[in-house]
């Protein structure tokens, strides 16, 4: 019986939950819309009105729809109208309520300024319906208006302000003054004092030229500049049809601009002439009201340089596409190519003929694609000594696989020391950059060398032998397990121990190379303090080195040298700590695994 009595509330809840959820909040729901629209001044939808006018002291504006998302301004004026101005006023005027009814038969519609009111606002609907609303005078008690719907004389009263109602042919009109798209455009001429600022995209990149000075544009630059353009709008309407174009400074233009779109038939072209008492008249080339434009788009384009346009990045380019670097500096002129096969190999063939360390290289090419220009100095340079160009201090040439050329030249450092003076390939502009920048880039010929001193695949080594006068070490490898065999027998030596130590040889590279060897007495190479040597499964030898004594001039350096190689470097005197060479620290570290 409990349970029967458990599934009859339970079913009895569910269907309180049920109503509840479809017939009571549904109902609620609709009462409370129903309370909206029986409070609306105005019941229709916005995107149902084709056109809609604002009377005022008889003069109309009127605004019909050109398409969906559009409107023409037909009067007092035929121009296009403002959009978003439009979509919002109805939208206004859609979601306007009145507060209460002050009358419903009222005798004397006077007494709220609604038998002739200065403000009227009607619509015609697509359907062909009309509907609209007198604007009286202001309540008494402030901060509320009178209104009455054009068909019908109840007087009512609406929390808003006149200036909400009331709009402008300014406030609806479109005010846009050149109308583009960013990413289409592929040239703008800019004309001020006789000379023409040009901006051209050429394939995907910009090119920049003005009389004879020329620059590769900053693509981010330029966008912002077109932005800002397009962004600007008309301050103010002076005259729609001038009988002449004199008075206002537009018969011979102060600036031309001019934009020009992919696939447009025309430019855009907008005339700037004099400046008045509240900006500069401006008129569209093709139109014929005269307008006025802010003083800060006339300044956005009048103080515009080529330089301000110019790309800051120094050079781009993918890795691979670079087939050659030269650098020439302190009279060393250094020329390095890349393997056709292994474009991870470089080679030096100047001065010396000798490997070079690709990731010195890589280091390198990665630098000079980060490098930023500091600032730009000089558009077009007519004599290129004081600079230091003639000749350059420092030059740095890509060849790139096709076959084309970039280079960089350096010239004097400034006055600070911290910046170098510099141009580049089929440019005038003179910029700088930065000392410490270039100093990664103009590697010398010691850095680019490839200083590996020995070359091993680490997955051949089976055995690996430490000489040291006082004693030997001899660590083998069985199957993945390093155990060291001598001086002592020390079974399952951490792997970590072995593979450090081949780690640190396959990664070792010298210092400087020695021209002439000085003798077994200057580097103690006859009587090594270190040997190490690294054998296969078959006993073979794969790699063997000496460390000696230190140099003495630099006491953290000590002389090495491989049996693969009878020249001498040196090396830092860490290798000699990076090696193990006590049996503690096998056991030590044993114990510590």
């Amino acid at each position: 019986m409990k349970f029967k009595g458990t599934i009859t509330l339970t079913i009895a809840f569910i269907g309180i939950v049920l109503y509840y959820f479809l017939i009571d909040v549904p109902t609620a729901e609709r009462k409370r819309e129903d309370k909206i629209r029986s409070e609306k001044v105005l019941l229709f939808e916005p995107g149902d009105v084709d056109t809609f006018s604002i009377i005022k002291n008889k003069i109309s504006i009127t605004l019909k729809r050109s398409s969906t998302s559009e409107w023409q301004m037909t009067a007092p004026v035929n121009a296009k109208g403002d959009t978003a101005a439009a979509s919002t006023y109805l939208s206004f005027l859609n979601n306007l309520s009145f507060t209460r009814v002050v009358d419903d038969s009222p005798k004397d519609l006077s007494i709220f300024g609604l038998n002739t009111p200065t403000l009227k606002i009607s619509f015609s609907m697509k359907n062909g319906g009309t509907q609209g609303i007198r604007v009286g005078d202001d309540h008494p008690m402030g901060s509320k208006i009178y209104l009455a719907r054009s068909d019908e004389n109840t007087v009512l009263s609406a929390t808003v302000a006149r200036n909400n109602l009331d709009r402008s042919v300014y406030d609806l009109r479109d005010k846009t003054i050149l109308s583009f798209e960013t990413s289409k455009v592929t040239k703008l001429e800019c004309t001020r004092d006789e000379k023409t600022l040009v901006l051209e995209k050429v394939e995907a990149s910009w090119k920049l030229s003005e009389e004879k000075n020329s620059a590769k544009g900053s693509e981010n630059e330029i966008s912002n500049f077109l932005n800002s353009i397009r962004a600007a709008r008309i301050k103010e309407f002076v005259e729609e049809h001038p009988e002449q174009l004199a008075s206002y400074g537009l018969d011979n233009p102060k600036l031309i601009l001019k934009v020009i779109s992919a696939k447009a038939s025309d430019p855009l072209t907008l005339l700037i002439g004099k400046k008045g008492e509240n900006g500069f008249y401006a008129k569209i080339l093709s139109g014929k009201n005269v307008f006025i434009i802010e003083q800060s788009l006339f300044n956005t384009l009048n103080n515009s340089r080529l330089v301000d346009f110019a790309d800051k990045s120094l050079v781009n380019f993918s890795d691979d596409e670079v087939a050659r670097l030269n650098l020439r500096m302190d009279d060393e002129a250094i020329h390095l190519i890349r393997d056709e096969k292994d474009l991870q190999k470089w080679t030096i063939e100047k001065p010396v003929n000798a490997q070079a360390s690709t990731a010195t290289v890589n280091s390198l090419l990665f630098d000079l694609k980060d490098t930023r220009i500091v600032e730009f100095v000089k558009t077009f340079v007519t004599n290129p000594e004081p600079f230091g160009f003639d000749p350059p201090e420092k030059k740095l040439t890509l060849t790139y696989k096709d076959g084309k050329t970039w280079s960089l030249i350096l010239g004097n450092q400034t006055s600070s020391g911290e910046h170098y003076f510099a141009r580049r390939t089929g440019e005038e502009v003179v910029f700088t950059l930065k000392r410490s920048s270039m100093e990664t880039i103009f590697r010398s010929l010691n850095d680019l060398k490839d200083k590996t001193l020995l070359e091993f695949n680490k997955d051949e080594v089976r055995q690996i032998k430490i000489l040291k006068p006082e004693q030997t070490f001899v660590l083998k490898k069985f199957e993945k397990e390093w155990n060291l065999t001598q001086p002592e027998k020390l079974d399952a030596v951490p792997d970590f121990i072995g593979n450090d130590i081949l780690w640190t040889l396959n990664s070792l590279e010298f210092e400087s190379a020695l021209s002439t060897d000085p003798g077994d007495m200057i580097t103690g190479l006859g009587q090594p303090r270190l040997a190490v040597e690294l054998l296969d499964k078959k006993d073979r030898v794969l790699a063997h080195m000496m460390v000696g004594g230190a140099v003495a001039k630099s006491p953290d350096l000590y002389y090495i040298q491989t049996t693969s190689n009878p020249t001498i470097y040196t090396v830092n005197k860490r290798i000699l700590s990076e090696i193990p060479g006590n049996i503690n620290k096998f056991k030590v570290q044993s114990k510590s695994e």
